[in-house]
């Protein structure tokens, strides 16, 4: 069975937790990065399959996470979430070009099924 590398900009410890204990539920592994300056070391270093991006931290705005993430990682799907009721970043999202934005409970609730389609 072939491995996910996942990489989530993600700066909630708790909700790193969450995803971890998906992760090794389905046999993925996920790295994070907790600044725009770091994407492009991480990327190189793990070659990541997905990204994930929490979109209601302001230290990931759409439209440079995602050119950051397009230079270091062009082959990788990139996954944005925010909570349901943040409608302008869910929408700068989008906008942007990411190729799913989810509220943060379907993010959790599809977040096995991500993993799953993503393995290499």
């Amino acid at each position: 069975m072939s491995r996910t590398v996942a990489l989530g900009l993600i700066r909630d410890l708790f909700f790193r937790a969450k995803i971890d204990a998906v992760a090794a539920a389905v046999g993925a592994e996920v790295e994070y990065v907790s600044s725009l300056d770091a994407i492009a070391a991480r990327c190189a270093a793990t070659h990541p399959s997905i990204i994930f991006t929490d979109l209601s931290d302001a230290t990931f705005p759409a439209l440079d996470t995602l050119k950051q993430i397009r230079a270091a990682a062009p082959g990788a799907r990139v996954i944005g979430f925010a909570s349901h009721v943040d409608l302008k970043s869910l929408k700068a999202a989008r906008d942007a070009g990411y190729e799913l934005t989810l509220s943060r409970s379907e993010f959790t609730a599809q977040l096995p099924v991500l993993l799953k389609a993503s393995s290499r």
